[in-house]
Parts: C-alpha cells; sequence; structure tokens
C-alpha cells in the first residue's frame, strides 16, 4: 500500500488516503502497523474515502507528533488541514479510543461522529502494564520475531496464547469455535503486527474528559472481551450525552470476526451513513 509522509509541526507523520466520497479518519489499535486490516479497507467499495493515520510510534509516524492523545489530536487536524479535509467521521480502535476521545473533545468543529470499536476508554491496570512493558518494551522486535517464527510452523502455538488474553472463554474451546476464516484474520493480524514505541506510549495514556465530546458516539463492545472489559462501555454509556452501545454477540476482543462479524459491518454502515 502507498503510504504518504508528512512532515508536520510536530515531527513526520505517515498516512494513507484511499478512495473516494464522505472521509472517514481510522484510527488503529496497538500493535497495528500500516498492513494491519481488521475489514476497515472495505470502506472504500461502500462509497467512503478511508484516511488511515498511523498513530505516534507505530509505523513511521515519530513519538514528537504526540506523546499524549491530545497532542496527538492537534497533530491529526494538521493532516486534515493539509489534504484540504474539513470535516471527518472518526473510527478508533482498541488502545487508539483515547486518541479519538480527544479528537472530538478538542476539535468539535472536525468531527461529524466517533465510532468506538472495542475502545479503551479507562486507564490500564497496573498488571498489564507491567507484563506489556516486560513484552514489548526493549524485547518487542524479538517477542514478534518468535511469534511470527511460531506461527509459520506451529500456528495453533502462537495463537493460543493471544486468544487466552482477548477472550474469557476457555481458550481451547474459542480455538475450536473458530472457522477457517476466523483463524487466518487472526494469524494475519498477528503476521502484520508490530509494536514499535507505539504500545509503550499507549499504556501512559491518560483518559481525556469525555463530557466534552458532544458528538453522536457508537460505542461496539463484548462482554467476552478480556482485554478491554465490557465496564468501558458503561462508563461510555453514562459519560455521553449522545452515545449508543453495540453488545456485540462476539466471543473475544475480536468484534470483527465470529457469529456477529456481519452484523458489526452493517451497525458500522448505518451509523457512517447517517445525515
Amino acid at each position: 500500500m502507498t503510504t504518504t509522509l508528512l512532515d508536520t509541526s510536530k515531527g513526520i507523520v505517515e498516512f494513507t488516503y484511499k478512495g473516494s466520497g464522505p472521509p472517514v479518519l481510522l484510527l488503529r489499535g496497538g500493535h497495528s502497523t500500516r498492513n494491519t486490516d481488521l475489514s476497515h479497507s472495505s470502506l472504500i467499495y461502500e462509497g467512503f474515502s478511508l484516511l488511515t493515520i498511523s498513530r505516534p510510534g507505530y509505523d513511521y509516524t515519530e513519538l514528537s507528533t504526540g506523546r499524549t492523545p491530545e497532542d496527538f489530536a492537534d497533530t491529526i487536524i494538521e493532516v486534515l488541514d493539509h489534504l484540504d479535509i474539513g470535516k471527518v467521521q472518526v473510527i478508533s480502535i482498541s488502545a487508539a479510543g483515547p486518541t479519538g476521545i480527544a479528537l472530538a473533545a478538542n476539535h468539535p468543529s472536525r468531527v461529524k461522529r466517533l465510532l468506538l470499536e472495542a475502545a479503551l476508554v479507562t486507564p490500564w491496570d497496573n498488571a498489564t502494564k507491567r507484563k506489556a512493558t516486560l513484552l514489548f518494551g526493549p524485547a518487542e522486535k524479538m517477542v514478534w520475531r518468535s511469534l511470527r517464527t511460531l506461527l509459520k510452523f506451529f500456528p495453533d502455538l502462537a495463537i493460543k496464547p493471544l486468544v487466552a488474553e482477548l477472550t474469557t472463554e476457555n481458550a481451547e474451546d474459542y480455538l475450536d469455535s473458530l472457522t477457517p476464516n476466523d483463524r487466518r484474520f487472526i494469524m494475519d493480524m498477528l503476521a502484520t503486527s508490530q509494536s514499535g514505541k507505539g504500545f509503550i506510549t499507549d499504556l501512559a495514556h491518560d483518559i481525556p474528559d469525555m463530557s466534552r465530546v458532544k458528538v453522536p458516539v457508537l460505542g461496539m463492545y463484548s462482554t467476552k472481551d478480556r482485554s478491554i472489559p465490557y465496564s468501558n462501555a458503561l462508563l461510555l454509556k453514562s459519560s455521553l450525552p449522545d452515545c449508543e452501545i453495540y453488545e456485540v454477540n462476539a466471543d473475544s476482543h475480536l468484534i470483527w470476526i465470529g457469529k456477529d462479524a456481519h452484523t458489526v459491518w452493517n451497525k458500522r454502515l448505518e451509523f457512517l451513513n447517517q445525515t
């Protein structure tokens, strides 16, 4: 995929901008790179233009562009100005939740609506921070290289530890329930993942004041998500004046696969197509 590097006032930002029609800004979650696609690229075939901006520490986007969600929200506005985009609809995934909230709260004139998909809106717990720092700090390149080698020769051994962190269900039962397409989705996701300096930066993010978000918000969450507990959805609903929560019938954090995946897709399109 062809990417663009923009030299903003705070450093280099990597982005792609494809399609035609109403612009949608996609902010990917933790560990996701330019090559990670959780189905959102298909939005260009639904009549949208898709602007995907790599967050600080991921791909070629420099940490200086925003170590806090608020700072990077300001940098995103520079990208929008560069592309002559007035208002965008925003999709924030998982660890990108705080950035989407900051953008909507601090730049309400530039955000039409906000879609939070299994997105974090509560602080990381200390146990998660300690474990993630160990795995995805200085050792992250070795960790991902080892995982991809394991994925190639023993895929189930590579996938099982991941899904155990993403589901409240038994990991083996979850694996057994996956269709071939769902399994391929997970393998592709792992094969394109890299933490860089991004995920460690994500762990330090504070949650912006959600009460300042006045645009329509849709949150899509699963009650069986271990990594982003459903309490995030409850807090979101109680904090925002114009918020709908869709409880996804999914067995893990991966709401983009499984028995309710088509409904997630249709719910997303319904929200984005509102006038």
